[in-house]
């Protein structure tokens, strides 16, 4: 869609393209997929939308003849939490190694920064990080 221009827009054209969730999603299923991934589990914050990714994702495994092994749903609240002692807790009581997380730009920072303290972002940890307000920055988290 393309925005509707302010008045002191004019003569300028804006335009974003960007996939939506659940084109990301299934993208992230064949690469799961080709690397016989199968066991995951899905990591979300309250962000707009969580609900609707996770339902998508049930769509998705239960309409694949793919045996995908989904390990549950972690909804983290991270007000609260200033130490993120809870959040490193819940996200080590996760018991895939492969991780498909919704969340804002500023939540995955967090969520990140937690992950990497309680060991969980090295070698043997893969995380899918998908939404559509990702982007726009210079500076990626760690």
């Amino acid at each position: 869609a393309v925005p509707a221009l302010s008045p002191q827009e004019k003569g300028s054209t804006f335009l974003q393209l960007g996939s939506s969730t659940e084109q990301q999603l299934q993208v992230i299923f064949e690469v799961l997929e080709e690397y016989d991934w199968t066991a995951f589990a899905v990591v979300t914050t309250l962000f707009p939308g969580y609900e609707d990714f996770v339902d998508y994702v049930e769509v998705l495994t239960d309409s694949s003849f793919i045996g995908w092994e989904h390990r549950g749903v972690l909804t983290l609240n991270l007000t609260d939490d200033p130490e993120g002692t809870r959040l490193r807790r819940q996200l080590r009581e996760v018991s895939a190694q492969i991780r498909l997380l919704y969340c804002s730009r500023e939540e995955a920072e967090t969520i990140f920064r937690a992950a990497r303290e309680a060991g969980l972002t090295g070698p043997g940890y893969i995380w899918f990080v998908v939404g559509t307000n990702l982007g726009g920055s210079d500076q990626l988290p760690e």
